[in-house]
C-alpha cells in the first residue's frame, strides 16, 4: 500500500474473516492474516478478534482430534499386549502418525513466526490483490478460482479444476467466459496474457 499508494478495502476483508469465523469454509493463507497484526483502529481490532476466534476454533478441533487418536493408540497398544495382529499394528501406526501431524499443526498455530509455506496460495484460497477501480488502486481479498456465470457455489467442489484455463480448452469448457468482459454476473474475463 505504501509503495503503490493503494487503499485497503477493509469491509471486504472483515466480511471474509467474519464468514470464516462463522463456520464457512474460507481458506486464508496465514501470511494474509499477518497483514492485520499491526493494523490500528476499530476495524483492525475486529479483524484480529475474528482471526483469534478462528484459531481458537482450530485449536479446539485439533485437541479433540488429538484426544481421539490418543484413545485409539492406547486401545491398539492394549490389544498388542494380548496378541500381535495386523489390525492393532496398523491402528497403532496410523494413530501415532496422526498424533504427530496434529501436534505439528497445533505448534504452527501458536508459532508467531511465518514459515515460507504460510505465503503460498492454493486453488480455492484467498489472496491480497491490488486492482484499479476508476483509476484508483485498491487492495482486496480475491479467491484463486473462477466460477462460470450462473453456476451455484457447489460447482466449485464438483469441478475443482476451475482455477486453471488452458489454451486448449478455451473453446470447450471456458467457451462462455473466454473473451467476455463480465457483462453477466459472475463471469470471468480470460485473456491470452492471463494464460502465459
Amino acid at each position: 500500500m505504501r509503495e503503490w499508494g493503494a487503499d485497503i478495502s477493509i469491509k471486504e476483508f472483515f466480511d471474509l474473516f467474519f464468514r470464516r469465523a462463522g463456520g464457512e469454509r474460507v481458506i486464508i493463507p496465514r501470511a494474509m492474516e499477518a497483514s492485520f497484526e499491526d493494523s490500528t483502529g476499530p476495524d483492525g481490532e475486529r479483524i484480529r478478534a475474528l482471526i483469534e476466534q478462528h484459531r481458537n476454533q482450530q485449536r479446539q478441533q485439533l485437541r479433540d482430534d488429538l484426544e481421539k487418536q490418543r484413545v485409539r493408540l492406547a486401545a491398539a497398544e492394549a490389544a498388542l499386549t494380548v496378541k500381535t495382529t495386523k489390525t492393532a499394528t496398523d491402528s497403532k501406526r496410523i494413530a501415532s502418525s496422526k498424533i504427530a501431524a496434529i501436534q505439528r499443526r497445533l505448534d504452527q498455530l501458536d508459532n508467531p513466526e511465518l514459515l515460507p509455506g504460510d505465503s503460498r496460495i492454493f486453488p480455492g484460497s484467498y489472496a491480497l490483490v491490488m486492482v484499479s477501480i476508476d483509476g484508483h488502486r485498491q487492495v482486496l481479498p480475491m479467491r484463486y478460482q473462477c466460477r462460470p456465470a450462473g453456476k451455484p457455489a457447489s460447482y466449485d467442489t464438483r469441478f475443482p479444476g476451475t482455477y486453471n484455463a488452458r489454451r486448449d480448452n478455451l473453446d470447450g469448457f471456458w467457451r462462455e467466459q473466454f473473451g467476455h468482459t463480465g457483462a453477466r454476473q459472475g463471469s470471468c474475463r480470460l485473456s491470452h496474457a492471463a494464460l502465459s
